[in-house]
């Protein structure tokens, strides 16, 4: 439900904005990289990851954008945390893993610029898709001994949604810095992790943090003014 209601508030503000950019706006795209950590959860079996992503944006005279974000971003396999889920479940042996998940997002999204020239902060409202793919591969040991082999591998395009916060610093009349972060929830099969004492909880969210440094490309009007 809450997924629902967050895309149909999104595509509500984008229908907005875009009757507004599309009248009388100009157009841009911005290029980054980001840096994504993984919170909660998702924190328990995955490290650090790193990625990119490339926003095109119409933009109206009212401080309004409309965009379209696509991204890439790729987290390693986290071995410590995911043998001290393992002793937290009460399982033996340990596990030597190598693998990743990887992430596409694809969304729609409405940015609000505050009003003026030079540095413009914005916060922005995104929802759409996300295109998972996993694979790992490696073994378990006890005692020493491998006694299990491992290769998994799947993929799935689940609802996510995110909030964020940016500022842009102008270099040029055309050309920005674009600094930022957003904080994601994506919807995922449900599963159970354990806490320290071994009592097993809920999840049916991945959530993570990225942050964003790239450059914002401002292009002629549409109206070619």
């Amino acid at each position: 439900m809450f997924f629902l209601r967050y895309a149909t508030i999104t595509g509500f503000c984008v229908a907005l904005a875009a009757a507004s950019c599309f009248a009388q706006g100009g157009y841009g795209t911005t290029v980054a990289g980001d840096i994504a950590v993984p919170v909660g959860s998702f924190s328990q079996s995955a490290k650090t990851g790193y990625g990119a992503h490339v926003d095109f944006y119409w933009e109206s005279t009212s401080n309004l954008r409309v965009s379209l974000f696509l991204g890439y971003t790729r987290w390693g396999v986290d071995n410590d945390k995911v043998n001290q889920q393992n002793a937290s479940m009460g399982g033996t042996g340990t596990y030597q893993l190598d693998g990743r998940v990887s992430a596409f997002p694809i969304l729609l999204g409405v940015k609000f610029l505050a009003p003026g020239e030079g540095l413009r902060f914005y916060g922005l409202l995104e929802g759409g898709l996300y295109l998972y793919s996993a694979k790992v591969t490696g073994q378990k040991f006890e005692n020493g001994i491998a006694t299990q082999n491992i290769n998994q591998e799947s993929s799935k395009s689940v609802p996510g949604a995110n909030l964020g916060l940016g500022l842009l610093i102008p270099l040029s009349k055309d050309l920005s810095l674009d600094l930022g972060g957003r904080y994601h929830l994506v919807k995922t099969d449900t599963y159970y992790v354990y806490d320290i004492y071994g009592n097993p909880y809920e999840v049916k969210t991945d959530k993570y943090y990225s942050i964003f440094l790239g450059v914002n490309w401002a292009y002629k009007s549409l109206t070619g003014k």
